[in-house]
């Protein structure tokens, strides 16, 4: 990556994702770099991204990626796994500028460091969107990294439509928990990866019902260490608290972002404007 490209501390990095999902990897770049600008994205009148064909998804991200960097942004944050695995090449091809995806994030957090922790990580459970599952990305980025030692990726579409609505528990989320989640607890998995940057507003719920002995992988906390490692390596990581600015865009109802977004996102939205494609 050409150092001249990135130039200046102060300009804005750019994150998006189908809706709101991505607010949960927001919430982790803000708090490893508070002195950074971010403007987020939520593509809220296409979600959700799981549903949708290949062709589809690298139109999308690259009509957002094309505007996120008409904004002068220094970085861009693929905060959505389905964009990761079936378009981030498209937007790589577009600019010089960094691009950070969940794959190599999701990786390095479900991943043991250490030989001796693989019987506490091992076999895995992955749950994500049924894009993102039959892509086959990421059963052939576990198995080329680590073998077979028991990776098993469950589709669950039902629970990005829950989110976007605002809804994280009760009845509903119990059904999706049976369907979904019930096979991967009988196939006795130490680790479960929330392989959808929706997933970890349902954190709880999840965590409830897999029980204390099964590890909750949330890749949201190695995508912020990804990015501060780059910036920092390049001298372009702000420090200007004073000035970090927070702006919020969506392809769908303002309305909606802003009710729902601020329960996610745990205190008050209180700007959002459209971005239509």
């Amino acid at each position: 990556m050409p150092h001249s490209m990135l130039t200046g501390n102060n300009q804005s990095i750019g994150v998006f994702d189908s809706g709101l999902g991505g607010l949960s990897v927001l919430r982790s770049l803000r708090r490893l770099m508070p002195g950074e600008s971010f403007i987020y994205f939520g593509d809220t009148a296409r979600a959700p991204y799981g549903n949708r064909s290949p062709e589809e998804i690298r139109r999308f991200n690259r009509e957002i990626g094309a505007w996120l960097l008409s904004t002068g942004c220094k970085m861009l944050v693929v905060a959505c796994n389905t964009s990761t695995v079936l378009g981030m090449g498209e937007i790589k091809a577009m600019t010089d500028k960094p691009v950070v995806g969940m794959m190599e994030a999701t990786l390095q957090a479900a991943l043991p460091q250490d030989r001796a922790d693989e019987d506490q990580v091992w076999p895995m459970g992955f749950i994500a969107t049924r894009g993102t599952v039959s892509s086959m990305a990421y059963q052939k980025a576990f198995s080329d990294a680590a073998g077979d030692k028991g990776f098993y990726a469950v589709a669950c579409p039902a629970l990005v439509p829950l989110v976007e609505a605002g809804i994280t528990e009760g009845a509903e989320i119990q059904r999706c928990m049976d369907e979904y989640i019930s096979p991967l607890v009988s196939k006795g998995i130490r680790s479960l990866i929330l392989g959808c940057t929706h997933y970890p507003f349902l954190s709880e719920a999840i965590g409830k019902y897999v029980g204390a002995g099964v590890r909750l992988v949330d890749p949201a906390e190695s995508v912020a260490l990804i990015a501060r490692k780059y910036l920092a390596d390049h001298g372009v990581l702000s420090e200007d608290h004073a000035n970090a600015r927070l702006e919020f865009f969506c392809s769908g109802s303002t309305e909606n972002f802003i009710a729902v977004g601020s329960a996610l996102w745990g205190s008050a939205i209180r700007e959002v404007r459209r971005k239509a494609f």
